[in-house]
């Protein structure tokens, strides 16, 4: 009895999480900013706890980059909420993450944004 009840804890243990989806925005429409875009979806691939949403999910989280990029020689600088969208048009700030990353890192500041955001979710 024990030695089932001890199997059926491993089985559940072993079992992913389920990745909750999120929905990414752009406020901005330049060239850097849609990259940008396009990034963190790509590194919601590799998340662990969460995933780039599909057209039949019903997102529960959006990660939004407020306004365009703004480029500084080689770097840019960023600001990505986390929200979590709520009924009659409200939604609920989760975190807020700003930085600057090099242009040609675009990948790792992506992934780097999308980790912070796993964090703030917990779980």
């Amino acid at each position: 009895m024990i030695g089932a009840f001890l199997m059926l804890l491993a089985a559940a243990a072993s079992q992913p999480a389920e990745r909750r989806p999120v929905d990414v925005r752009a406020t901005g429409d330049d060239a850097l900013t849609q990259r940008l875009s396009d990034a963190l979806i790509e590194s919601l691939g590799n998340a662990r706890k969460l995933r780039a949403a599909g057209g039949d999910d019903k997102t529960g989280l959006s990660l939004v980059i407020l306004g365009n990029v703004t480029p500084k020689g080689d770097r840019f600088g960023y600001m990505v909420d986390l929200v979590e969208p709520g009924s009659n048009l409200s939604s609920r700030r989760l975190a807020s993450m700003s930085g600057t990353c090099r242009e040609a890192q675009l990948a790792r500041c992506a992934a780097d944004i999308v980790a912070k955001a796993e964090r703030k979710v917990g779980g």
